[in-house]
């Protein structure tokens, strides 16, 4: 009997448990429900679908309603019979206006509902407000044209009032008739906006009229007049862009540049006063006073940064004005100093012409020293030249080489046949020389007395230029005719004597002056490496030329003095050059 118990206790909470899930879901049973019944009463209260079709239309009218509609009737009968006889007048279109009340009053008496009654109340006011606006469409439509051709007479007030009263007519129907066939947003809005414009263009010339007169006395620098009409101007043309805005006489870009030139004009009377110095600078500077010059441009420079900061916007403000000045300033100044350099540069090219190159090298180092002065002291002086100072720069490198330099290109020189004054190099360049005087050797092909190859057209004419300085004389690369005048005649010549060519050469060029010389006395002119021509006859843009074949033809080939064209930046590892230089 105990354990029986004890087993009992023990199930007690499962019971429990089963009485609870029990309970719990009874009640979302009861709260599914009553949400159910919650949406269908909600739906009773919302509107309800009508049968039109069991509507009951026997609604009694009385008498005194009805005869409201009959007043109608016979007032719309009424206009039929004077439509009949003549166009309505006024008057009588006050007998629809009539029948359309009448009608109006019925409707808004009667309980039920009359579709026939409702379509004639339509009706009747359609037609009503198309007879009565037509004369107000009549009346804008012809002041229109009056202030078109008032327009075309240039009569702006004129016509500004009438396209106003167009506009005040056209609004009226707009207003009082919007059913009617006259009724036009569209035209009221152009009608207004034409009005607008005439009243604007007189304000335009007025304005222009003021600008053009502050033009003339900035002109005749009367700055104070100028000042007062420009503003006079802008303050027309503010109003305009403020009052006018969407006409073509708003213009808010004119109005920055009236603004621009009224800042000018404040800065006109600093900017005279700059020209006048500069005016001043020039005369000293023509009268060779240029210490005075150098002083006056200084002061022109200070004056046009004072303006500058002043008068930022100012079509007078520059700081390229304030370079200039002192560009001007510095070149007076620096002149006594740019005389002496192009003197002591004139006497080293004739002592380098006459190869007197150990006085020459005196002259150099002085010429050195002088530009590096200009250089520190006067760096903004127009007498500055580049181009001159590499000249000097690299010369005052090679000075100690220019004796030797110039005794080996003049014995290897040998004059052309049938060409006065100028001497031709009697073999390609070398590379040594090449190096001596370049620096560099760009050769694929290295050794010493081999031509220089992969050389390009413009490296080949920077050579020239730097011989061009060491020797005093022009230097260049030989033109196509003197070529040939120094090949002369092919005829009866063994080519294997003088060229070296695919058959001999193993493809590469070999040492200059190896094989016989041409009956001139030039070597290597056919085969070995093919060499640049001087373009004189051709744009910088267009490809370069060389001339005389090279190892790697063959005979017959080289035979014909071929002519090939290349860009002029092209390195070839079988194109090299000789040189051409002018003798006195």
């Amino acid at each position: 009997m105990a354990k029986f118990k004890k087993s009992s206790k023990r199930h007690l909470p499962h019971q429990s448990n089963g009485i609870k899930k029990f309970v719990f879901g009874l009640l979302i049973v009861v709260l599914a429900l009553a949400v159910l019944g919650g949406f269908w009463f909600l739906s009773q209260l919302g509107p309800k679908d009508v049968d039109y079709r069991n509507l009951d239309y026997s609604t009694e009218v009385s008498e005194s309603v009805k005869a409201l509609q009959e007043e109608s009737l016979a007032l719309e009968s009424q206009f039929e019979d004077v439509l009949a006889l003549r166009d309505p007048a006024a008057d009588d279109i006050l007998l629809l206006k009539g029948a359309l009340e009448k009608q109006e009053s019925y409707l808004s008496l009667i309980s039920g509902v009359d579709s026939e009654a409702q379509k004639r109340v339509v009706n009747l006011r359609e037609r009503y407000q198309n007879l009565a606006a037509e004369p107000l469409r009549l009346e804008s439509l012809d002041l229109e044209r009056e202030a078109e051709a008032l327009v075309e007479q240039e009569e702006y007030e004129s016509a500004r009032s009438k396209f106003r009263e167009a506009y005040q007519k056209q609004r009226q129907v707009n207003e009082s008739f919007p059913q009617s066939a006259a009724y036009d947003v569209g035209r009221a809005t152009r009608l207004e906006r034409q009005a607008r414009y005439l009243m604007a263009v007189p304000l335009l010339e007025r304005s222009i009229v003021l600008e053009e007169g502050a033009d003339a006395f900035i002109e005749a620098r009367e700055w104070e007049p100028a000042e007062e009409r420009l503003q006079q101007a802008m303050a027309l043309q503010d109003q305009l862009n403020r009052e006018y805005r969407g006409t073509n006489q708003s213009s808010v870009a004119r109005l920055e540049r009236l603004r621009v030139k009224l800042v000018g004009i404040r800065s006109g009377q600093s900017y005279v006063e700059v020209q006048r110095v500069v005016q001043l600078a020039d005369e000293r500077r023509a009268a060779n006073e240029n210490l005075e010059a150098a002083a006056l441009y200084l002061e022109a420079s200070r004056l046009q940064r004072q303006l500058n900061e002043a008068y930022r916007d100012s079509p007078y403000a520059s700081s390229e004005r304030v370079s200039e000045y002192q560009r001007k300033s510095q070149t007076a100044e620096s002149f006594e100093l740019g005389l002496a350099i192009e003197r002591n540069h004139d006497l080293m090219q004739a002592l380098l012409a006459e190869r007197r190159t150990y006085e020459a090298a005196e002259v150099i180092v002085a010429l050195r020293r002088d530009i590096k002065q200009m250089e520190e002291a006067y760096p903004r002086s127009s007498l500055n030249d580049e181009d001159l100072q590499l000249k000097v720069r690299y010369l005052n490198l090679v000075q100690n080489d220019l004796g030797f330099i110039q005794d080996r290109i003049y014995d290897a020189l040998l004059p052309i046949p049938e060409i006065e004054g100028w001497r031709m190099l009697r073999t390609e360049v070398p590379q040594a020389l090449y190096s001596l005087i370049m620096g560099t050797n760009p050769s694929r092909n290295k050794g010493d007395v081999r031509p220089v190859d992969s050389v390009s057209w413009v490296e080949a004419k920077n050579f020239c230029e730097r011989l061009t300085w060491i020797l005093g004389q022009s230097v260049r690369l030989p033109t196509e005719n003197e070529f040939r005048q120094a090949l002369g005649p092919l005829r009866y010549l063994v080519l294997e004597e003088l060229v070296w060519s695919v058959s001999d050469a193993e493809g590469v060029p070999q040492a200059v002056g190896a094989k016989d010389a041409f009956a001139s006395g030039f070597y290597d002119l056919l085969g070995n490496v093919s060499e640049w021509l001087e373009s004189i006859d051709r744009f910088d843009t267009e490809d370069a030329r060389h001339i005389g074949g090279h190892a790697q033809d063959r005979l017959e080939s080289i035979f014909s003095v071929p002519i090939r064209e290349a860009p002029r930046g092209e390195r070839n590892r079988l194109t090299g050059f000789r040189i051409v230089v002018k003798v006195d």
